[in-house]
């Protein structure tokens, strides 16, 4: 098993929040601007503020690995060279009240290198970022497959704050997670100008979904978390929330193994029948994805026999009312 777990790197960052909570310009339906700052700073935490890096490296790391058209990163570098703010740090013995510059002040493709870019981050962002607290840990594989700019943004809002207070008195933080955010505070994460909140979140059906809807239900799709979103109209503000720790998750209606069980039995399945298979990744990614849509062959025998494996009892991990299994 751990000779498989060296097979597949989990790609973690610990994205600052003034980065999580700031916005890209241009066009809020482009998610690939978002997805390219998660991996220009999963770099720079390895390899520090001036770093190169190939083409097809980058396109990996932006779960990417087929694009041919290599202007929709060019265009996705000039997006993240907008500015972004953060107040009141130190550089160099000075006080900065307000600073505003871009996380990436410069990309280079050398003549004799053409298959490399070579990005520059900006040394007064870096020196900011490391005097705030605060770091959300984010997984890239998560994070690259969301194909919405709402879906992205809002799934980074509810890692930051998964397992903060809720700092109510009336709802157990221990059950319950909460976070409340502005029709001001929203726009600036979108890099949107709404100004009626029916504009980003319908309590009813409509012909065209919202940005918060939508955003909610890609991030249960993707995840299998269920966050839900209603507008305070007393107090103007929309309130998310979501059930902490929640025994059963499932990353669809279709699966019926646990989300949280998917990878160790997908890792467990590679390990004992993909012997003669020679890329071991791109077939354990492959098991990733029956397992979720419920594809794979025998998938309950698959199953049974690594509960087995795990010491676990089939019969104990299998709810017939759900036709699922719960552990």
């Amino acid at each position: 098993m751990e000779r498989i777990k060296e097979l597949i790197p989990v790609k973690i960052i610990k994205k600052h929040n003034s980065l999580t909570d700031g916005y890209i310009p241009k066009t809020p339906k482009q998610v690939l601007p978002d997805r390219l700052l998660n991996a220009l700073y999963y770099k720079y935490e390895q390899e520090g503020e001036v770093f190169t890096i190939s083409l097809k490296e980058l396109k990996s790391l932006l779960g990417l690995p087929k694009e041919k058209d290599d202007e929709r990163i060019y265009n996705a570098i000039s997006t993240l060279q907008a500015p972004i703010r953060i107040r009141n740090f130190h550089y160099q013995g000075k006080e900065v009240e307000w600073f505003s510059a871009p996380f990436l002040c410069r990309a280079i493709k050398w003549k004799s290198r053409r298959n490399e870019i070579e990005f520059h981050i900006d040394p007064m962002i870096i020196e900011a970022i490391k005097q705030k607290a605060g770091y959300t840990p984010l997984d890239l594989a998560i994070c690259n497959q969301f194909k919405t700019k709402y879906g992205l943004k809002l799934y980074e809002m509810y890692r930051r704050y998964a397992n903060l207070p809720n700092h109510r008195s009336d709802v157990s933080s221990a059950d319950t997670g909460v976070v409340y955010k502005s029709l001001e505070e929203l726009n600036f994460m979108f890099g949107t100008k709404y100004r009626s909140p029916s504009k980003l979140l319908a309590m009813k059906e409509t012909k065209t979904k919202p940005p918060i809807n939508r955003g909610l239900e890609e991030i249960e799709r993707v995840t299998g978390e269920r966050i839900s979103c209603f507008y305070d109209k007393e107090n103007r503000i929309f309130i998310f929330s979501w059930q902490k720790d929640r025994e059963f998750r499932y990353p669809n209606p279709l699966c019926i193994i646990p989300t949280k069980s998917i990878e160790p039995f997908a890792i467990w399945y590679t390990e004992h029948f993909a012997d003669k298979v020679q890329d071991k990744q791109g077939y354990f990614y492959k098991i990733i994805e029956k397992i979720r849509s419920h594809t794979l062959s025998n998938i309950e025998k698959y199953y049974v026999l690594y509960l087995l494996n795990i010491g676990k009892d089939p019969k104990k991990c299998f709810d017939s009312k759900i036709n699922k299994f719960t552990c």
